[in-house]
């Protein structure tokens, strides 16, 4: 639908609505993928016309950039804190698998669907590409800080960032929806596997290379 201009919202009743616009498109998503929801679909559950919606957005990408800041910010505070929340002990495996735990618990709010959807996007979307590794690179960078706190660093920070990245994008992935029921899978051994790469790439702060 063409417009001409953005609308900035600046009394209560305009940014109501905005944010009544993001909500529904949030839920939207969350339930049935980016793809298949339209800005139409956005505008009646948000109880607006379609028009309106383009007052305040040019798309819905424009949208879903909203969508994906707001979960973020969201999902990395429940994160840290639930990080905080765990006691640092001597038991480094089992505080690896809580903080796995967490990691895929994070994604509770979300299909499969959505996901997928964001994933394709990442490789075609260079924003939100770049914003989806950011977003992994901070997760990272958490727990990092968690291990620290027991005491442990990684071996070749250099080498292994990367590849520490890499796991934190994979558990994701893999463990935060049910697989195929056909699919043997035990998402524990999944979990203890991961635990071992983890565990196999840290050192005590205190230790001699």
């Amino acid at each position: 639908m063409p417009h001409t201009k953005i609308r900035v919202p600046v009394q209560k009743r305009s940014i109501e609505k905005k944010h009544r616009i993001v909500e529904a498109a949030r839920t939207a998503f969350a339930q049935s993928g980016y793809f298949p929801v339209t800005i139409p679909q956005i505008a009646k559950h948000a109880g607006i016309s379609t028009g309106t919606v383009y007052a305040y957005f040019h798309d819905k990408r424009d949208i879903l950039l909203i969508c994906m800041q707001q979960f973020r910010d969201e999902r990395l505070a429940d994160f840290t804190e639930k990080l905080h929340q765990l006691e640092t002990t001597n038991d480094l495996r089992q505080t690896v698998r809580d903080i796995l735990g967490i990691l895929v618990d994070a994604h509770d709010q979300y299909s499969r669907k959505y996901h997928d959807d964001l994933m394709s996007l990442k490789y075609s979307d260079a924003e939100i590409g770049a914003f989806l590794d950011s977003t992994i690179a901070v997760l990272t960078e958490a727990i990092l800080d968690k291990l620290k706190a027991h005491g442990y660093v990684l071996r070749h920070p250099r080498e292994q960032s990367m590849l520490a990245s890499m796991l934190v994008d994979a558990v994701q992935n893999e463990l935060s929806w049910p697989q195929l029921p056909e699919v043997d899978y035990d998402r524990e051994i999944v979990i203890e596997d991961t635990a071992d790469i983890i565990l196999s790439m840290v050192k005590r702060t205190d230790s001699a290379e």
